[in-house]
């Protein structure tokens, strides 16, 4: 049993770790509020006068909107196929398992540029242009390793008996599946989807080289703004990118439950 001296040590680390995460983002928010021309902190004045600029930049509307039907779109496929993959690794033997193993978490031991680069030149080789379905496919290559992971944890979480059981009662693969497997590792699916669609929405190393002027994602669009200017118009668009994501985390606390999201609670 862990003393309680020591759990008190513990909730004073994990608060001083959570207060220096959040610093940077509440010094972003506030500055995005500034009435000055330039960055600086603390800012002065209040005004809202670079949220209204983001109305007069409809292409930063525009790579939201492209970072948004991206991101939907790996985290589905990124699921369905880790799921796929999950399975064939878990619940079969074959010759090359650990070597396919390895080929499937290649990508969490690359750099991102190494990755982004290679990416370019593949696609290029093959006379793939820069559009909506290669930068999906390029973030489906590398999201795909979390979710694997994610079903995996699920799957060794579940007792291989269960199946069996329903098997035995006459139930086919389909709806053993359906009925058992999926009601139990819902929660690493789920918790897959959110997490592989945070990851393709921040992406900056790979979007960075497989953008193209209609395909431009927001994280590549800031990265590209900042290079050029140094005004707080950019910590306006953050803090945007950052009450949806507060609102999103409420709704699914409200709807579902973190913890439940997570397989943390029932």
């Amino acid at each position: 049993m862990i003393p309680d001296r020591l759990v008190k040590y513990f909730a004073v680390y994990a608060a001083c770790v959570c207060i220096f995460t959040i610093l940077p983002v509440a010094a972003i928010i506030a500055q995005s509020f500034t009435a000055n021309s330039y960055l600086a902190f603390p800012p002065s004045g209040f005004s809202l006068r670079w949220y209204e600029a983001i109305l007069r930049r409809p292409e930063f509307l525009q790579s939201a909107q492209v970072s948004v039907v991206i991101a939907i779109a790996a985290s589905i496929l990124s699921t369905v196929l880790g799921t796929l993959v999950t399975f064939g690794l878990v619940h079969y033997d074959f010759f090359g398992k650990r070597l396919l193993q390895s080929l499937f978490m290649a990508p969490l031991s690359l750099p991102g540029l190494i990755l982004g680069l290679a990416l370019l030149q593949f696609f290029a080789l093959r006379g793939l242009p820069r559009d909506l379905p290669v930068l999906i496919m390029a973030h489906v290559i590398t999201t795909i390793p979390f979710a694997i992971r994610f079903v995996t944890v699920a799957l060794a979480g579940m007792n291989p008996n269960l199946e069996l059981a329903a098997q035995s009662l006459g139930a086919d693969r389909w709806t053993t599946f359906r009925k058992v497997t999926f009601p139990l590792i819902k929660p690493g699916i789920v918790a897959s989807v959110v997490f592989t669609f945070i990851l393709s929405f921040d992406d900056v190393a790979v979007s960075l080289f497989l953008a193209s002027p209609t395909t431009t994602t927001l994280p590549v669009r800031i990265y590209t703004y900042i290079d050029q200017n140094y005004d707080p118009l950019i910590t306006a668009v953050s803090s945007l990118v950052v009450f949806a994501g507060f609102i999103a985390l409420a709704l699914i606390e409200r709807i579902v439950g973190v913890g439940r999201l997570f397989g943390l609670r029932a």
